[in-house]
């Protein structure tokens, strides 16, 4: 894997609504960092100890995700190309499973298995061009 540690992340935490105000503060006051605030989730960067921090420290959060990137996606193809441009060989090693969960919020791509499906062969294939893998 070709990250580096002290590499800066763009860190999303989902909270149940109403809690994003006490999240950012929780985020400010214990880790020092300056949230961005967004109905049902909270962001910050941060580095991979910051993710550790905010797993023990923080109350509200739901998670700790890593955003590997942003793309719109009306279609499947578009789903499917989006998915297979983010940098997936840079947190996923050669012989690693992953699973893909998914839920859908204001999509017209409501199909939750469908998405699934295709964000999952989008990660194949792009890990097995990346890891040259037939």
């Amino acid at each position: 894997m070709e990250r580096q540690k002290d590499m800066k992340l763009e860190l999303s935490m989902p909270c149940l609504f109403g809690l994003e105000g006490i999240l950012a503060d929780e985020i400010k006051f214990k880790l020092g960092k300056t949230p961005r605030i967004e109905t049902g989730r909270v962001f910050f960067e941060g580095d991979e100890a910051d993710i550790a921090r905010a797993n023990i420290l923080l109350r509200t959060p739901q998670r700790v995700h890593i955003v590997l990137g942003r793309f719109k996606a009306v279609s499947f193809t578009e789903l499917f190309d989006g998915v297979a441009a983010l940098p997936l060989e840079d947190f996923i090693p050669k012989n690693a499973a992953f699973p893909v969960k998914g839920w859908s919020l204001n999509s017209k791509l409501a199909s939750v298995p469908d998405c699934q499906s295709i964000v999952k062969k989008a990660a194949v294939e792009r890990l097995r061009k990346k890891y040259h893998l037939d």
